[in-house]
């Protein structure tokens, strides 16, 4: 009689642990059923001050060009009226501060007109955004020769300012792809996300680029995905090294 309680009771732990727990197999795949589609996010949150960006005198330059600017997808959800966006030239503000604009279908854009001169040749041209939601200032820059000329206004223009966050000074792009043994039918609802802990630092949708970001070059940093179809996520044990691709094993 003693052992059959006994037995009751390892019973019931084993199922009290099957409820809490994830189920992990050999391959160190753990699954946690979800109720609905998880909001993974890169904390880009900073405390940069609003700055104080002032429009050159057109009278010093020969020449002007149009720039549309497409925000990227990640940052329009902190979008607010209070967003700022300049372009400058070897550190010189050569446009005029611009304010977004927000189309119907939520996406967002800012008209830069930039003034330069012929010889602006080989230098350093930075396009710097403020984002008021985020308290946050950022910049990415290049090295080109003014010309007169228009970008965006035929075609997106989609600059990766997130790669100008400089809390993540090791960044790296990405593509994770599925096997063709994968438990589930991948559908656009899917998303891959790459975490430190429980800290988001990349997100993303299976065959497409995205950017994982990291402070340290050595951080270790596992792979999450999940599948709308089974509404689960599977995350995977092995740690996520440096490949620009990578092929999930289930």
């Amino acid at each position: 009689m003693k052992a059959i309680k006994v037995m009751m009771l390892m019973t019931a732990l084993m199922m009290a642990w099957g409820c809490s727990l994830d189920d992990e197999d050999s391959s160190g795949i753990s699954t946690q059923v979800v109720d609905s589609k998880p909001v993974w996010k890169v904390n880009f949150t900073g405390n940069d001050a609003v700055p104080d960006w002032k429009a050159p005198d057109p009278s010093r330059y020969e020449n002007s060009m149009f720039t549309m600017v497409k925000l990227q997808e990640e940052l329009v959800p902190y979008s607010t009226d209070g967003d700022r966006m300049a372009v400058f030239l070897d550190d010189e503000c050569r446009s005029l501060p611009s304010e977004r604009n927000v189309f119907e279908d939520g996406s967002v854009y800012f008209v830069l007109k930039i003034w330069g001169n012929s010889s602006d040749l080989d230098v350093t041209v930075r396009l710097s955004y403020y984002s008021a939601g985020l308290h946050k200032v950022f910049s990415i820059k290049r090295t080109e020769s003014f010309t007169e000329r228009t970008y965006g206004f035929d075609e997106d223009f989609v600059p990766p300012l997130v790669k100008g966050d400089s809390n993540y000074p090791v960044q790296e792009d990405m593509m994770v792809r599925l096997p063709d043994n994968a438990p589930f039918t991948p559908n656009e609802e899917d998303q891959v996300g790459v975490f430190m802990g429980d800290v988001c630092r990349g997100v993303g949708h299976v065959g497409k680029a995205f950017t994982v970001f990291r402070t340290l070059t050595e951080e270790q940093l596992q792979l999450r995905y999940y599948s709308a179809e089974k509404k689960t996520i599977y995350t995977f044990a092995q740690p996520v090294g440096h490949n620009k691709e990578i092929v999930l094993s289930f």
